[in-house]
């Protein structure tokens, strides 16, 4: 069974190729889906979803994947693979959270945390981490509260502040989180560096719903505030990009008599209304 909320990673026209480098240098990982535009990969029992959208958006540091290795064999392999034509935001070395950790945006410009350490700790293989800075810098107490507010089984799982020692930073605002939204686990923090980047559709947040009624609340609860867009797609008030879907569309898509006539009902609409999109497959 899918996850409730599954991260969507943005690419023009390379989505196959980076779903082919993922499931060869990730151990276990392997192609769940493909079609034209999407392919999904499976990770550790975690979906993933690469969508070839064009040159419109580009993924970047603000939303990353952390992920955790449990030997350093994995972790050196998976380094040096992921770095080999990407860009090293934090050289692979000893932290205070990890006896070894690096970060680093791949080929493709998806951004990885690789940390040493137990999945038992955290709970998954991979863990969407969220990065606010820039004007949402000092929101990720009221991002908390928010999310944890709309979805179910979540709670906040704990919160390490920074002390008055970590300039620029300022003491007592997030260093790092963990939650738990639909029994998943995210990490969030705060940075008031000089990041140039921002949430976009980059990379997006899937949240798969099996009724109207779920479809609606998310809706409505994550637009408040926040932005409406296309097929599903909306930005929240702090600027994270969510897809909110039902989970029937992806049998629809893949069944060639209907897959046409789903996509022409659903690319009129903003919020997905289920009825109409399985009414216009029938017509």
């Amino acid at each position: 069974m899918k996850e409730l909320i599954t991260p969507c990673l943005w690419f023009d026209n390379q989505a196959k190729e980076a779903a082919a480098l993922y499931c060869k240098i990730i151990p276990g990982a392997k192609i769940a889906m493909q079609s034209p535009i999407v392919t999904e990969i499976e990770i550790g029992g975690q979906h993933i979803t690469l969508l070839d959208g064009g040159p419109m958006y580009r993924p970047n540091p603000s939303i990353s994947l952390y992920y955790i290795c449990e030997t350093e064999e994995e972790l050196k392999s998976i380094w040096e693979e992921l770095s080999s034509g990407g860009f090293i935001l934090m050289p692979l070395d000893k932290y205070p959270w990890s006896e070894k950790y690096g970060w680093v945006s791949d080929r493709f410009g998806i951004s990885w945390q690789i940390s040493l350490g137990s999945i038992a700790a955290v709970g998954q293989k991979i863990t969407p981490f969220l990065m606010f800075v820039g004007d949402q810098y000092g929101r990720v107490k009221e991002a908390i509260q928010h999310y944890t507010s709309i979805f179910p089984d979540s709670a906040t799982d704990g919160i390490l502040h920074y002390s008055q020692n970590e300039q620029p930073d300022i003491e007592g605002k997030v260093k790092h989180a963990v939650i738990t939204l639909g029994g998943q686990k995210f990490m969030l923090m705060e940075s008031a560096h000089a990041h140039k980047f921002a949430f976009n559709e980059g990379v997006s947040l899937t949240i798969h719903c099996n009724t109207q009624q779920e479809i609606d609340h998310y809706w409505e609860k994550l637009t408040e505030s926040g932005a409406e867009s296309r097929c599903g797609w909306l930005k929240d008030k702090f600027g994270v990009s969510w897809q909110v879907v039902p989970t029937i569309l992806g049998k629809l898509m893949t069944d060639p008599n209907k897959a046409g006539k789903a996509a022409q009902a659903f690319m009129q609409m903003r919020k997905f209304d289920i009825e109409q999109i399985v009414q216009a497959t029938l017509e």
